[in-house]
């Protein structure tokens, strides 16, 4: 049977902690840091500012579907009193009014959860066409990790929790406006989507 000598069994013991004295001492590159305010990327994109026109388009559409139900509905009501209470013409008008009504409510709270859903889609799009935008932008720029700015927007006064659950909500206090890269972001964007490109 083949035995180790103990000077070894010593080395080989000895190799682990050498590895993991070279890993301490051996200089790290530095984490290169950026920060980006989301509220004026947002603001600043040519593509979200077009899903918004073509979100304001779809709602002036689906306005005037409701406008035309309202117009129906007045009319009814002004035909409602060239009648006699308690005749058929008006028991019949009166009904067509309560249907208008009805029609109207409901179609309110369509529009409105519609408004909600494209609103929520449009934001959601927006939002993940920025996180896939930037890996190139920060590999272009040595950037190894990219910071929502929080600091910057003031509290705002009309948000029902109290001011110290707004400031827990936070993350960042403040940071150098050297790193930020909100302009670059906003204008890489706009430029690929300028050209066509996704996304």
């Amino acid at each position: 049977m083949l035995q180790r000598s103990p000077r070894l069994i010593l080395w080989l013991a000895a190799v682990p902690a050498l590895a993991l004295l070279w890993a301490m001492v051996t200089p790290q590159k530095p984490a290169v840091v950026a920060c980006v305010d989301l509220e004026r990327v947002f603001a600043g994109l040519d593509r979200h500012k077009a899903g918004e026109a073509r979100l304001t388009e779809l709602m002036k559409a689906e306005a005037a579907k409701r406008d035309a139900i309202t117009a129906e509905m007045q009319s009814l009501q002004a035909e409602a009193e060239n009648f006699k209470p308690n005749t058929t013409n008006f028991v019949e008008t009166g009904r067509k009014i309560a249907d208008a009504a009805g029609r109207l409510k409901v179609f309110e709270e369509f529009l409105k959860r519609k408004m909600e859903f494209e609103q929520a889609q449009l934001v959601r799009g927006t939002y993940n066409a920025i996180k896939a935008s930037l890996p190139d932008l920060c590999k272009a720029q040595g950037i190894d990790v990219v910071f929502m700015d929080d600091a910057t927007p003031p509290f705002d006064r009309a948000d029902p929790r109290p001011i110290t659950q707004q400031i827990s909500g936070r993350r960042m206090l403040w940071f150098n406006p050297q790193l930020d890269i909100t302009d670059a972001l906003i204008k890489s964007m706009n430029e690929s989507f300028a050209a066509g490109k996704t996304p």
